[in-house]
């Protein structure tokens, strides 16, 4: 039955969900999140009648909106979240809402908070994705390895101006070395995802934790130290390429120009990107540290373009693909540019996997799919 479902439009994946609901018939309206008001969010819904509400990311807002309305609220998280978007406000009704995520451990968060919760995977866009032979297309990229991905820097910069408004001298300084050390030792440690694995914010140096003690400025410090050691640790990984003698073309923000003299610029986000994984001898994945114990939109994303993927071993990966067959894991940053070798120098293995692994996302990992298992979760729900 086709169904009214009012949607919070977001500049990730939003548009392959829309598209995929469109095309099983139901009809869909957009509001702009940052535009949004209470009397707004009433006016539409009162108009447009919706049989329950969309987003990518769980909003607070949006649920407590919702609850006031007794409309069904189902958010796909699909991006690390603050501590402030991981509650619920007054109005919120938990049994209306329905909490996915990629991140087992964000499905344990919003359990935590008494909400309906459930994994669901990443995906990838097939209608984006497909595979390009074109040689004079793929001339541009050609390369025996490549990352496409941010370098982080941002984080780093955040981290620094925060702790420049306290204005201790050498604060900053000494709190990005003691991350650089804390990568250093931890980097070869699957469990490491940040401070969290390292106890939170005892783990921070005692300079830090005496000049923030308010409730607020400690939040803040965690999430900005965390992203802090998350550039560090991808930015690492890079580094250590350095001396590795074959063609590696690195693409993102210009971070990546004082990383490696590999840097080839920004790539856009659509057919250059597909250029890029199809090109490549070997496309690596680095993901975020937070990630290392998930499967990240790059994994589908290269796999669906028919690229052959080297990236780092994981539970979660190994649940889905299989190693050798759909892609290829390395096991530490140290081993990595022998592995990268070791696949540059066989072809035939490369282009088999990589079809493999094309096959098993189209058959199972798509948009597509993942719109199917909501709408069968919508049905059983009775929304």
């Amino acid at each position: 039955m086709a169904q009214r479902i009012l949607f919070l439009e977001y500049h990730l994946v939003l548009q392959d969900v829309v598209d995929c609901l469109g095309q099983r018939g139901h009809q869909l309206l957009g509001l702009a999140p940052r535009s949004l008001t209470v009397e707004l969010f009433d006016q539409t819904c009162a108009a447009f009648k919706p049989d329950w509400v969309f987003s990518i990311n769980f909003s607070p807002a949006i649920a407590s909106l919702c609850g006031r309305l007794g409309l069904p609220y189902l958010s796909w998280t699909i991006d690390p979240l603050p501590a402030s978007r991981v509650t619920l406000l007054d109005g919120t009704q938990a049994a209306m809402c329905l909490a996915l995520a990629h991140d087992q451990h964000m499905v344990a968060q919003f359990q935590n908070l008494g909400l309906p919760a459930q994994h669901m995977l990443l995906a990838a866009p097939a209608q984006r994705r497909n595979p390009v032979q074109d040689d004079h297309m793929l001339a541009p990229y050609r390369c025996d390895a490549s990352f496409a991905g941010s370098s982080l820097i941002d984080e780093l910069l955040s981290l620094d101006r925060f702790l420049a408004t306290l204005e201790v001298d050498t604060l900053s300084e000494q709190a990005l070395s003691w991350a650089q050390a804390i990568t250093e030792s931890c980097a070869h440690e699957p469990a490491y995802v940040g401070l969290a694995s390292l106890g939170g914010w005892t783990a921070l140096p005692t300079l830090l934790q005496q000049h923030c003690s308010a409730p607020a400025d400690r939040q803040q410090l965690m999430q900005l130290m965390d992203g802090a050691l998350t550039a560090l640790y991808r930015q690492r990984v890079i580094t250590r390429l350095k001396p590795w003698k074959g063609d590696l073309h690195i693409w993102g923000d210009a971070g990546w120009s004082a990383v490696h003299p590999g840097f080839k610029g920004q790539a856009h986000h659509d057919e250059e990107l597909t250029r890029i994984y199809c090109a490549s001898a070997v496309n690596l994945d680095i993901a975020r540290l937070y990630q290392r114990q998930t499967i990240t939109m790059r994994v589908f994303d290269i796999l669906a373009a028919g690229g052959f993927l080297l990236t780092e071993s994981n539970s979660a990966l190994a649940n889905i693909f299989e190693d050798g067959q759909h892609l290829a894991f390395y096991d530490s940053q140290e081993d990595l540019g022998d592995k990268i070798s070791e696949w540059v120098a066989r072809p035939d293995e490369r282009i088999a996997i990589a079809r493999a692994g094309r096959t098993e996302v189209m058959n199972k990992h798509l948009i597509s799919h993942r719109v199917d298992a909501i709408l069968q979760l919508i049905t059983q729900k009775s929304w």
